[in-house]
Order: C-alpha cells, then sequence, then structure tokens
C-alpha cells in the first residue's frame, strides 16, 4: 500500500459516537460503547479520509456514567468496541479526578488544551505523578495503572489505541456508578 494510504472499514456514516452503553465483562471492564451517527465528514474522492476541520466542528456528548460527572467525549474515528484503530476526545471539567485505572490494549493520550496531573500506579499516594500542558504525551502500556486529575481550567485530552478498548478501574469503588461522582 502506498505511504499515506489509509485503509478504512467503515464510511463516516456508519461510524458511531460514544454513548452511555457500556458492557460488562467480567464485573469491574467496561468496554466503552457506541450510540449514535459520527459526526464526520468523508473526503468527496471517497478515500476513507476523515477530516474534522477544527475544534469548533467536534461533536460532544456526555460520558458514559463511569466518567466523572461532567466529562464529555467525542468519538473522532474508529469504534473502541471493534478491532481497529480509533481517536477520540475527552473534556475533562476542572479539577475533575479518573481514579486509578487500566486499559487492556496500550492507549496513547496527548493534552490537547488545559493540564493535567497524570498518576502512574495503582495508588496515587504511591505513584509516579507528572504535570502535563498543551502537547503532552502519555503512552501507556497494556495494564499499567494511571489516573487523570484535570486542572484549575480542565483539560481536553486525545486518545488513540486499538480496539476492542476497556477500561477497569483498579478498585471497583472509584467507579463513579458507585460513588455518586
Amino acid at each position: 500500500m502506498p505511504f499515506g494510504m489509509i485503509p478504512r472499514k467503515q464510511s463516516a456514516s456508519s461510524a458511531l459516537l460514544l454513548g452511555t452503553a457500556l458492557a460488562l465483562t467480567p464485573p469491574a471492564l467496561f468496554s466503552v460503547a457506541y450510540a449514535a451517527p459520527m459526526p464526520t465528514e468523508a473526503a468527496q474522492d471517497n478515500s476513507g479520509v476523515t477530516t474534522i476541520q477544527s475544534s469548533d466542528a467536534v461533536k460532544w456528548q456526555p460520558a458514559p456514567p463511569m466518567f466523572p460527572h461532567g466529562t464529555k467525549i467525542a468519538v473522532l474515528t474508529g469504534d473502541t468496541t471493534k478491532p481497529g484503530p480509533f481517536t477520540l476526545r475527552v473534556m475533562m471539567p476542572s479539577g475533575s479526578f479518573i481514579p486509578p485505572h487500566t486499559h487492556n490494549l496500550d492507549e496513547m493520550l496527548t493534552v490537547i488544551s488545559g493540564n493535567i496531573q497524570h498518576y502512574v500506579g495503582q495508588n496515587i499516594a504511591t505513584t509516579q505523578q507528572r504535570a502535563l500542558g498543551p502537547g503532552g504525551f502519555v503512552h501507556l502500556p497494556v495494564n499499567v495503572p494511571h489516573a487523570i486529575k484535570a486542572g484549575s481550567q480542565g483539560a481536553v485530552l486525545q486518545v488513540s489505541g486499538t480496539g476492542p478498548f476497556s477500561m477497569a478501574y483498579v478498585n471497583p469503588q472509584d467507579d463513579p456508578r458507585n460513588t455518586g461522582r
């Protein structure tokens, strides 16, 4: 395949947005699922290219309840529940916190705006902590526990990986659905 050509397994109209449906397997392991058409535009030449021209064109949806209250998510491309690459954005309100959790596959996280404290380890009291601002990047190998706290202005993060992709809280009691956060 020539450099720059990216095969596309789905048309933009069949790509789906993150919704509130979650697959539960086993009890502490949750897969992020989709519920509405993906708001992207395919290239006019039908090459399979997805283009979002500016941050104003990103279509935000409320995040599933496994995320802190007020968090929003926008799927840019792909489907986290199916094999293949995906990219999504997560908008975290000021001071919001995603407790220690792991993923079943590698995760690439980039700070788009705002800032975060990123923790690596099973317990934030004993973890490695890094402050990340716009352009900050973290590659998290499979099953590495980590946590994220948004700064005083909130943060927008871009997450990329290969599906199917799931998230499990290190301590199931940290799941916002169990704590009312």
